[in-house]
């Protein structure tokens, strides 16, 4: 089958040659051929001074057997051509006479360029001191390594008394790779570190933190333990030192860091047992401690439920019922006694006055915070008296989380907010339903600064993708420009943009080898980026974007796409910012430079997403065909668009898209068929679509996928 016959007397477009698909011949004008072609021209034979080649190298390619004149897929017209591929590349040509008949395609030529991998370097160690003896090992390489200093072999001994950075290139029949990636060894003095202490006194039975500032190696302690920082509990008042210790250096020692102890815990004289006065049916336990000798401590005294200064306190010290309860002091340093259980009996009593009334439900209520970003008010109460639980309502149109919690939040509304304040009211239930008492009721108004017109602040994101380049045959780096605008009138703080790789590489088979990133003035990069799990963010915390302004953030990272199963890669990236009222912004990129290609003034509304389509070497019987664009004019000569060499049992899937972004053609089991008229969109079933450039993507059964630009002439 003829893939594709050009008509025309002139080709003026440029020739794209694509490592793993042989180009097509796009023509984008040209004027109709008028004499008849009695009998096309045999297709050229292509010879070539060699197949293999190291990157960087010629190559010579002659035609031979054609009268006319020689057209390559590289748009020369000469009989002999010199090329310089940077990847393995097939090449072929047809012959075109003087009346304007042409060939089917020669044989394709194919190119191997052998570039072997860069090989992986790994220092021994990562960090040493002056003259230490360092090995670093490259992998990776079945030939040659050869280091940056002279050096070859698979390892490198180096001494040195300043940090060093290496490089090794791998040579294999004949050819070099690209350096390898540098790999860093850090020299290093160690100084003696300073240690500190969250807390320089504690009481018998608490711990402290103790850290060692300014090592960049191992820290050593005193008693032995290795690490920056340790969590200790001594029994006593105790001293810590520390040393730095890099490669077989060591600092001298720290500066001695105390830990005081205070005594331990006591039991502190007071009274165990307290009693009612009738008619009251309640014990006070706060006479336990005044009629005692523990009367004189000077400290605070805490009521608890529990054997610990952490169990519940106790609601009402001084009218509680029957029970066991426990009293714990605290002195003016913070630490606590042991728990004292005391006991409170209750007598009968005659004309007794209930509990509910000589300690009635009381209700204690305050707003704990208020939360912009989450639109969240966190409010607090407590219970007093023979209060057990309440019940939260508001007057609000939002939602409360939990309203049967003494510490809850309200997601406020709108409505909330343009009203500038909310109330909640707080009941007990009753505590002797038909009898004298009564329940708990209390108020508590929260005040939100109210919104009184809509938000006009705007956070735009862009992302534009620049060609590749590639590393070795499987290895690429891709790279993105990503433009934050402050398209609202006042400046936006806590800028942040994140971009997650892993749902655009990894998730597709790829490997993530390394990333950079970099900003414009006036922004710091993240130095935990990564692309991967959770270092997803770009930017360091607390960058800010005036009103009107934009800046950009140029990230670059290195993928192994030999284990792909696409070459198509799409993601898209988020910003996020705080306005000037801490309500929260966001936008989701959208592609190319401008982060409202519209021109509406909402980026908001432009969420496409950036799309790099790598085309890399493939193997022999897996070169897929694809032309580069067709001219269904009706003459008989290239009125279809033809996709060959596609493997046996492989089915195809096609669809054509306008410079819109329209699909004007789509056919889930494409036989070769398309003439160039829509079966999508209002125009189906119509003519042909307008002459121009349209976007294609193939999708192969066995996952491959190609996306690229056709050119339509008539």
């Amino acid at each position: 089958m003829i893939q594709f016959l050009p008509k025309h007397l002139h080709i003026l477009s440029h020739w794209i040659l694509i490592p793993g698909i042989v180009s097509g011949f796009m023509i984008t004008h040209a004027s109709a051929q008028t004499a008849p072609c009695p009998a096309p021209p045999t297709p050229p034979v292509i010879n070539g001074s060699a197949t293999a080649i190291c990157r960087g190298d010629s190559v010579k390619l002659t035609a031979l057997g054609c009268p006319g004149t020689v057209v390559w897929s590289t748009n020369d017209t000469l009989t002999n051509i010199t090329v310089r591929p940077q990847r393995t590349t097939k090449y072929t040509a047809i012959c075109r006479l003087q009346k304007g008949c042409i060939s089917c395609f020669a044989e394709v030529y194919t190119i191997t360029v052998n570039t072997p991998k860069a090989p992986v370097l790994t220092p021994g160690i990562a960090l040493a001191c002056p003259d230490d003896n360092v090995i670093l090992s490259a992998t990776g390489c079945t030939g040659t390594v050869a280091w940056s200093n002279g050096h070859t072999g698979n390892t490198l001994s180096i001494r040195s008394a300043f940090t060093s950075s290496y490089q090794a290139t791998c040579r294999e029949s004949g050819c070099v790779s690209a350096p390898s990636l540098p790999a860093i060894v850090q020299i290093e003095t160690p100084v003696k570190p300073l240690i500190q202490a969250d807390k320089p006194v504690i009481c018998g039975g608490q711990s402290v933190q103790l850290t060692a500032v300014g090592c960049s190696g191992t820290v050593i302690w005193s008693d032995g333990y290795a690490g920056i920082s340790r969590q200790i509990s001594p029994a006593q008042t105790s001293r810590y030192r520390a040393v730095c210790r890099i490669g077989t250096c060591q600092s001298d020692s720290s500066d001695q860091q105390t830990i005081q102890v205070q005594n331990t815990a006591f039991k502190p004289a007071v009274l165990t047992l307290a009693k009612n006065g009738c008619p009251y049916q309640t014990a006070d336990l706060s006479r336990l401690i005044q009629e005692s000798p523990a009367a004189t401590l000077k400290g605070s005294w805490l009521f608890r439920t529990g054997p610990s200064a952490s169990a519940p306190a106790v609601q009402s010290p001084t009218a509680v019922e029957s029970g066991t309860y426990y009293i714990i002091f605290q002195d003016n340093s913070g630490c606590y006694s042991e728990p004292v259980a005391v006991t409170a009996v209750i007598s009968a009593c005659q004309n007794a006055i209930p509990v509910c009334i000589s300690n009635p439900a009381r209700i204690v209520a305050w707003v704990d915070s208020l939360d912009f970003q989450t639109r969240a008010i966190r409010v607090k109460a407590q219970l007093r008296g023979v209060a057990q639980s309440l019940t939260w309502q508001t007057t609000g149109s939002g939602l409360i989380v939990d309203p049967t919690s003494l510490t809850t939040r309200y997601l406020f509304s709108d409505a909330d907010q343009q009203r500038g304040a909310v109330e909640f009211t707080l009941s007990t239930p009753d505590p002797d339903g038909n009898g004298p008492c009564t329940a708990a009721t209390t108020k508590l108004t929260a005040t939100i600064p109210a919104r009184n017109a809509p938000s006009t602040e705007l956070i735009g994101l862009s992302k534009k993708a620049f060609d590749p380049t590639w590393v070795s045959n499987s290895v690429v780096e891709v790279s993105y420009q990503l433009t934050v605008t402050n398209a609202g009138k006042n400046q936006l703080t806590n800028v942040q943009v994140s971009d997650n790789l892993t749902r655009a590489f990894t998730a597709s088979g790829a490997a993530i080898q390394r990333v950079t990133v970099r900003t414009d003035a006036g922004w710091t990069a993240a130095a935990t980026y990564t692309g991967q799990q959770a270092d997803t963010t770009l930017l360091a915390a607390g960058q800010s974007l005036a009103a009107g302004a934009s800046n950009s953030i140029y990230l670059t990272a290195r993928i192994d796409v030999g284990q792909a199963n696409t070459l198509t890669f799409e993601n898209s990236a988020w910003a996020t910012a705080t306005d000037v009222s801490g309500m929260i912004c966001r936008d989701k990129s959208t592609n190319g430079t401008n982060p409202d290609p519209d021109q509406n003034g909402n980026p908001g509304d432009n969420a496409d997403p950036t799309v790099i389509a790598l085309h890399a070497a493939a193997t022999e019987g897996s070169t897929v065909f694809i032309p580069e664009g067709f001219s269904p004019n009706g003459d008989g000569v290239n009125d279809r668009f033809v996709i060959q060499q596609v493997p046996t049992g492989i089915r195809v899937d096609l669809e054509v898209l306008n410079r819109w972004g329209h699909v004007v053609y789509r056919s889930q089991d494409y036989r070769n068929d398309w003439d160039g008229r829509p079966n999508q969109g209002i125009g189906a079933a119509g003519a042909g679509v307008p002459e121009g450039t349209y976007f294609y993507i193939v999708r192969l059964s066995n996952g491959r996928e190609f996306t690229r630009f056709m050119t339509i002439s008539r």
